[in-house]
């Protein structure tokens, strides 16, 4: 549906249906995104090598999603389905360097304007900044200087929540939508004192510690302005990080758990905190905040998560669909992967099949013991994965940032515009055996002269 004709309709139903009734309305939404947080590295999820008290308060305060699940291991596509509730196939954005999300898509900020609110974005990286489509539905968006060689492209999120903090603190009475985004956890990392040296043996836990510090300057202005009871607080990640798990150092090009398996805890009001084992998805999240902001349903791949808020197991059996396509920048194949409740396909030039009741690690591959299923999964993903659009970087982006800033972000460009093709003659190059040479490429980029 053309953007002109969905937002006139979405107006009109706002009119005639006025929001649900059966919740107090909300004073605000906040949601805040963590870049590069994989699940299994917060107390919230079990780890204890770090102390996050803004996170593991709201772990006791509202509903943690166990298993939620990401739809790519990369910034952008992650946070286009995130807003619009589509998968990457659907919104057609597939890479950090795609052309930007097309206006025809519907946001969540979009609808939520037309709903009365007043929204703002407050961003971390360049990955997202203001001509890579996400501002469309807000009414401020800060990403700091626009793309240039010789711009900054990363802020800290000391920074990011300062915008924040300001912004919420001279909020007027209308309801309101924020965005944050924090980009700390994405190599290289760059931490301030003290936690610098608190964590000079893993930077990487020491960035999700400083990461949980600005959340809590977030929670200290919703309690000192009394909307903590009015406000609902959305905590997601994009994607986790591999941290060498199946030979694999950084995330963008492999589909297993470290990288899709993410935290989402929502704390809304008059539900009660509890955790939810079922399986979720990064597309649930539009739906679920419009569904509890009493605004109309959009078209969407996602479904709304208020049944399990409130408790009612057992109401959503869902499939979590994941995409990889950067691998086609160095030549090798796309990967897209299936998961259900227990098992998870992987497919590939050398398809996978884990069962993570049994095997959480994905250390045992049991295709050749389960030929059916892997067939019937793979079906139901072609169904889901069959659009190629959206595949070719952005020449422009590239031409602008270039390799070398690029790799200030942690991103290899390969110094190409075009995704590298093998010749059709040539078998699909299986990522997974080509993962020590992109991470020596990566390495090499971020850090030059190193071996």
């Amino acid at each position: 549906m053309p953007r002109t004709i969905s937002l006139a309709v979405c107006a009109l139903l706002l009119t005639i249906c006025g929001g649900s009734s059966w919740i107090r309305p909300l004073t605000g939404v906040l949601i805040v995104t963590l870049d590069t947080t994989r699940a299994d590295r917060l107390p919230s999820y079990g780890f204890t090598g770090v102390v996050t008290p803004a996170l593991s308060r709201l772990s006791y305060e509202g509903v943690v999603f166990e298993q939620a699940v990401s739809v790519a291991p990369l910034t952008l596509p992650a946070h286009c389905s995130l807003f619009t509730g589509l998968l990457p196939p659907h919104h057609h954005v597939r890479d950090n360097l795609a052309r930007p999300l097309d206006e025809d898509w519907l946001t969540l900020a979009e609808v939520l304007r037309a709903k009365g609110f007043r929204t703002a974005a407050f961003v971390g990286s360049a990955v997202l900044g203001r001509d890579r489509g996400l501002a469309q539905g807000f009414d401020e968006y800060v990403d700091g200087p626009p793309l240039a060689i010789d711009a900054q492209l990363r802020r800290s999120g000391a920074a990011v929540v300062d915008d924040a903090v300001r912004w919420l603190e001279h909020r007027d009475e209308q309801p309101f939508l924020a965005w944050v985004h924090l980009y700390d956890a994405h190599a290289p990392y760059i931490l301030p004192q003290p936690y610098r040296a608190m964590y000079a043996d893993d930077e990487y836990v020491g960035a999700i510690a400083f990461m949980d510090a600005q959340i809590g300057r977030l929670l200290d202005v919703l309690d000192h302005a009394g909307l903590a009871d009015r406000t609902l607080l959305v905590i997601a990640a994009d994607h986790g990080e591999s941290l060498g798990d199946h030979g694999e150092q950084s995330h963008g090009i492999l589909l297993y758990e470290s990288t899709l398996h993410v935290p989402l805890i929502i704390r809304a009001p008059r539900f009660p905190a509890r955790r939810v084992s079922s399986l979720v998805r990064l597309v649930d999240v539009m739906p679920t905040v419009l569904d509890l902001a009493g605004a109309p349903a959009t078209s969407s791949d996602g479904s709304s998560l208020v049944s399990l808020l409130s408790g009612r197991r057992g109401d959503l059996a869902l499939e979590a669909y994941s995409e990889s396509w950067y691998p086609r920048r160095f030549g090798w194949s796309p990967l897209r992967a299936l998961r259900s409740d227990r098992f998870k396909l992987i497919d590939g030039p050398r398809p996978e099949l884990y069962d993570l009741a049994s095997d959480p690690f994905e250390a045992h591959d049991i295709i050749a013991t389960r030929r059916g299923l892997a067939t019937a999964m793979a079906r139901r993903l072609s169904r889901l994965a069959g659009d190629p659009r959206g595949t070719v970087p952005n020449p422009e982006i590239l031409r602008r940032v270039g390799d070398e800033r690029l790799s200030s972000l942690g991103y290899v460009a390969r110094g190409s515009v075009e995704p590298v093709v093998p010749s059709p003659s040539q078998p699909p190059l299986n990522p997974k055996d080509h993962i020590a040479e992109y991470n020596r490429i990566v390495r090499e980029r971020t850090h030059p002269g190193s071996r």
